[in-house]
């Protein structure tokens, strides 16, 4: 990608069809409206108006096929009121394609300003195009000067005259650049025209009284600085470290045709040059900053890069960058789907977390004991991984059995480390039965108990609030049942007995939920009374009732 540094942009890539794209740097502001379709087997036209006109030095089109590393590009030439570049025309390979493009102009000062890039399709004819984006102009015959071939996918035209040859070096071509000239035409031919030199032979005679000689005289024009053009993968060159940064200099030119020479400061005490591309890899991060109370916080660390362009008289031009290398900061989760105590009617259940600084989240499930102390039974039930860079962290996944507490953890794995972070476990029931018609387990508006009766041949029916709750047989039983605001009533009724004694018990497992001190027996033989249970004696005669009260907290 071309460099952006010195410019300042008046407008983004993402412009409407009726803005016009407008870049500056400094004086020179250059007004392209952006195309969104290129007809195919056409010359595409691409048109500019460069402000102040008068400053301009040389304006070109850059483009390239979707896909393709290098960019090729058409000088422009001034069509009044404006300038146009001509593009070679795309065969029919590219239907369906991008072609990427931006303009760049440069003043009589040397310095350069350019466009955004944009991405207009190929397409077959321009009733293809949507009503609202704009299609590029064309014409049928052109004769194009592609430096510095032609690429792949574009139809080069027939044989070309000696007055394109002559316009084409007349362009500012470098020595030794060749440039591929495409005309219209229906053969395959393509002419390679290399540079001319700046340099001019003059001979002029002397004259004396005794002798005549010729004296040869030559002038040369005066030297002008090359324009460096950089290139950056990443670009902007910022991430997390250790960073390798590609810094390509391969695109800078030099007004007089001279050869380049490329000088890299990676601005971290490492130099390279020769090549007119480099690698150079930054390593991590390690600035910290102390904050309250110990705290440690990682910095980015930051690098003035320096490429520099030099001719073969010593003139130069240098781009810098700024390349920003983050540290590897320790990942962070939180589940944000489900809620705590969530029911669900459905064994596909919707999973979500967020997380920093991750690249994974692993989804665990466990089937857990509905009630206190919520003891795990199987973990690891189900369990799925989501990968990513950026939250938030989804997936939906069936938890198995129907009428079950299920406890769900979330693991965020580091981008850039081996660290990990474990997000805080969350409870939810599924109850494909009833349709979680009990309300939520772990809530407070739902109660949470347990019964053991100690009775041969004896069983209870238990009512809460007026609805029949359950009924429970000698040993242990759980249940579920909702909650009122204020006063709770719990009625147990001996349905079933076999005239021997017993005891029955009864506790509230959430004790959260009751108001301390709020128990009251209204009827039954109480043995003991305790903040959040019971328990009662029995006579073991069918129709015998226990009833008591308690304020929901």
């Amino acid at each position: 990608m071309p460099p952006r540094a010195s410019l300042a942009f008046l407008a983004c890539a993402c412009l409407l069809p009726a803005q016009a794209a407008v870049a500056n740097a400094q004086d020179l502001v250059i007004d392209h409206k952006a195309v969104g379709c290129i007809v195919v087997g056409k010359f595409p036209k691409m048109n500019a108006c460069f402000t102040p006109a008068p400053s301009l030095a040389r304006g070109r089109v850059y483009f390239r096929p979707e896909g393709t590393p290098s960019w090729y590009y058409v000088e422009m030439k001034a069509e009044q009121p404006c300038w146009a570049g001509i593009l070679p025309r795309p065969g029919k390979k590219l239907v369906g394609k991008k072609i990427e493009y931006y303009l760049e102009g440069q003043d009589r000062s040397f310095k350069a300003a350019r466009t955004a890039e944009y991405g207009p399709v190929v397409v077959r004819s321009a009733q293809e195009c949507k009503k609202e984006v704009p299609v590029a102009p064309f014409v049928n015959n052109a004769t194009v000067a592609v430096f510095p071939g032609l690429p792949a996918g574009f139809a080069a035209g027939g044989a070309i005259g000696t007055a394109a040859v002559v316009a084409v070096a007349g362009a500012g071509i470098a020595a030794g650049t060749a440039a591929v000239v495409a005309s219209g035409g229906n053969n395959n031919t393509t002419t390679t025209v290399p540079g001319t030199s700046n340099s001019t032979t003059t001979t002029v005679a002397a004259a004396t009284t005794t002798t005549t000689s010729t004296t040869t005289t030559t002038v040369v024009s005066a030297n002008h600085p090359p324009l460096a053009v950089l290139k950056t993968i990443p670009d902007p060159p910022e991430g997390i470290g250790p960073l390798t940064v590609t810094f390509d200099l391969c695109s800078s030119t030099d007004p007089d045709g001279d050869a380049l020479s490329f000088f890299f400061n990676f601005g971290d005490g490492a130099q390279a040059s020769g090549a007119c591309v480099q690698t150079h890899t930054y390593p991590v991060s390690t600035s910290r900053d102390i904050l309250a109370a110990g705290n440690v916080r990682a910095l980015d660390t930051s690098y003035n890069f320096e490429g520099s362009v030099v001719d073969t008289k010593g003139a130069s031009q240098t781009r810098t960058r700024k390349v920003v290398v983050r540290p590897c900061d320790p990942p962070t989760i939180t589940i944000t789907a489900p809620k705590e105590a969530d029911c669900f009617a459905s064994k596909l259940v919707f999973f979500s977390a967020s997380a920093s600084s991750a690249n994974r989240v692993h989804f665990a499930i466990d089937e857990i004991e509905c009630f206190s102390p919520f003891a795990t039974i199987t973990p690891d039930e189900s369990q799925a991984d989501v990968f990513g860079t950026s939250s938030p962290y989804s997936t939906t996944i069936d938890v198995g059995l129907s009428f079950q507490c299920y406890r769900v953890r979330a693991k965020a794995f580091s981008a850039c480390s081996n660290a990990t972070a474990d997000a805080a476990p969350l409870k939810f029931i599924v109850d494909t039965f009833a349709g979680c018609k009990f309300g939520k387990p772990f809530a407070g508006d739902v109660a949470r108990w347990s019964s053991d009766l100690t009775m041969d041949g004896g069983r209870l029916q238990l009512v809460m609030n007026g609805t029949a709750a359950s009924f429970t047989d000698r040993g242990r039983a759980y249940g579920v049942a909702s909650l009122v605001a204020g006063e709770n009533r719990v009625e147990a009724v001996l349905v079933e007995a076999a005239g021997k004694p017993g005891l029955w018990r009864f506790d509230l497992m959430n004790a959260e939920a009751v108001v301390p001190g709020s128990l009251r027996v209204v009827a039954g033989e109480v043995v003991s009374i305790a903040s959040s249970s019971l328990t009662f004696r029995l006579r073991g005669v069918a129709g015998e009732r226990i009833v008591f009260t308690f304020q929901k907290q």
